[in-house]
């Protein structure tokens, strides 16, 4: 993984009238939950890990990841298996960056279309739902950036009840930027150590300061 840049924060302009939002979080730290909530309140939510599977689809892409990853990037029916290619750019940096040269571009110009089309139908705002906002660049087009974080034992245990294992949960970690990394990068930080009914209150006051107050505070 390259080297962490400078916190994005400072470098973006006052946030617009229907602002831009990426959200990430540490795993197991109830990312997924607050884009929900999100969605509920009026916001448009766009999976950015959605858009990369369904980039994954496209022919030319398929074809080159074949190319670059080789045989076993595909599966019998020529479809891409997301699977192989995850373990394979696990295992090897260089077959990362080479899969994120190709899918990243096309992932972009589809996400630069959501959020026009989310912008023009009028959506109190626009959530990027990403796990990797910072390592993959995506915070710089942001307006705010907000980071879910839970303390580490109690991500433990949502783990746990997810099926995780503490190697899957070390596996996920080791892709990602450090919680306490994302929390210095964050404009806004979330903290779901209580309830679901906590957790809504502090996603809304979190909604409700960026729509009144932009990025200033946390």
């Amino acid at each position: 993984m390259n080297a962490p840049a400078p916190p994005e924060r400072s470098e973006r302009p006052a946030v617009p009238a229907v602002p831009l939002i990426g959200l990430t979080g540490a795993p197991a730290a109830g990312k997924t939950t607050v884009a929900a909530i999100l969605q509920r309140a009026g916001c448009a939510v766009i999976d950015v890990d959605a858009l990369g599977h369904a980039a994954l689809t496209e022919p030319e892409i398929r074809a080159s990841v074949a190319d670059a990853l080789g045989p076993g990037a595909l599966r019998e029916d020529g479809s891409v298996d997301r699977a192989s290619v995850a373990k394979i750019a696990f295992r090897s940096p260089d077959a990362l960056r080479q899969l994120e040269r190709l899918v990243h571009p096309r992932v972009r110009e589809m996400l630069s279309a959501e959020v026009a089309a989310a912008r023009d139908a009028g959506t109190r705002a626009v959530v990027l739902d990403v796990a990797l906002l910072f390592e993959g660049g995506l915070a710089r087009i942001c307006d705010v950036t907000v980071t879910v974080d839970a303390p580490r034992e109690v991500r433990i245990r949502r783990a746990s009840q997810r099926g995780w294992d503490d190697d899957e949960l070390a596996r996920r970690e080791a892709q990602q930027f450090a919680p306490d990394e994302k929390r210095a990068r964050a404009d806004r930080v979330i903290v779901n150590d209580a309830d679901l009914s906590r957790l809504r209150e502090r996603t809304l006051a979190m909604l409700a300061a960026v729509s009144a107050n932009g990025k200033t505070g946390r």
